[in-house]
């Protein structure tokens, strides 16, 4: 229960920007650090916001998708950085799968222009991809209009039939226990089956979808080999994670050339 006017606009101001530092709330509010401490505590035990080290980030649920150009806008130069950093892990004549998405796409931008065979479920990847001298499989069923992909049956059954090399993934978002997490039951079923078929996983996820979760789990992210990444991985002590190669990356519109 949200006990003063403070906590409201502690509410309001995450919604806003997503993420706010304790120092920042001590400051905008004109109280002290252990002050601003308390409010977000009891915030988080009425599972309002998360607590990070230092701040704090709004608890959301992703009942659906955001519309894909929405999406591509979103942490446009965190992306490029994510998959400048995922290319260095291709090697030549390797079967890889690039999961649908704004960030897998930016990736297939970033690939060598012949010497790999990509699978994908994304018809804009795909499309982008026939361009080039690489062998490109493009997995068939019904084209979602909004996300220009296929996850059903046809697909699934397609996908399980492939032995991969490297499996690209990445999610709508990452809840409080570290578990991927999507809205729709035929993505959660083809990252699943890519993950199942892959010799290496690799997830590629920005901060923004950290503490934050849908109606489906996927899998954890322990469960991948590697997971590139512009979160905070020192925000994760409750968490064992040493199954799992995290490749951090600091990218701002500053920094991102340098990435």
């Amino acid at each position: 229960m949200i006990s003063n006017n403070r906590q409201l606009e502690i509410l309001s101001l995450l919604s806003e920007k997503g993420n706010v530092s304790v120092e920042e709330f001590a400051i905008k509010f004109n109280v002290s650090k252990m002050t601003i401490r308390r409010d977000l505590e009891k915030l988080q035990e009425n599972n309002l916001l998360q607590r990070t080290h230092g701040g704090a980030l709004m608890n959301r649920v992703l009942l659906q998708e955001m519309a894909y150009n929405d999406k591509r806008e979103e942490n446009a130069e965190i992306k490029q950085c994510i998959t400048r950093k995922a290319v260095t892990f291709l090697e030549n004549n390797k079967i890889i799968y690039l999961d649908a998405g704004t960030t897998t796409f930016e990736l297939a931008q970033k690939l060598p222009t012949q010497d790999l065979t990509v699978i994908t479920n994304d018809i804009r990847i795909a499309a982008h991809l026939m361009l080039s001298n690489n062998q490109v499989i493009f997995l068939g069923g019904l084209i979602g209009k909004e996300t220009g992909s296929v996850t059903d049956v046809y697909a699934q059954e397609m996908l399980k039939e492939f032995n991969i090399d490297v499996a690209f993934l990445g999610t709508s978002s990452v809840d409080n226990e570290m578990n991927l997490c999507t809205p729709d039951i035929n993505r959660m079923k083809m990252k699943k089956i890519a993950y199942e078929s892959a010799n290496k996983s690799i997830l590629l996820v920005d901060s923004s979808k950290f503490y934050s979760k849908s109606l489906y789990k996927i899998l954890n992210i322990n469960d991948f080999d590697v997971v590139i990444t512009d979160f905070d991985v020192n925000e994760l002590t409750n968490f064992d994670l040493k199954a799992t190669e995290f490749v951090s990356v600091k990218c701002n519109r500053k920094e991102d050339k340098e990435c």
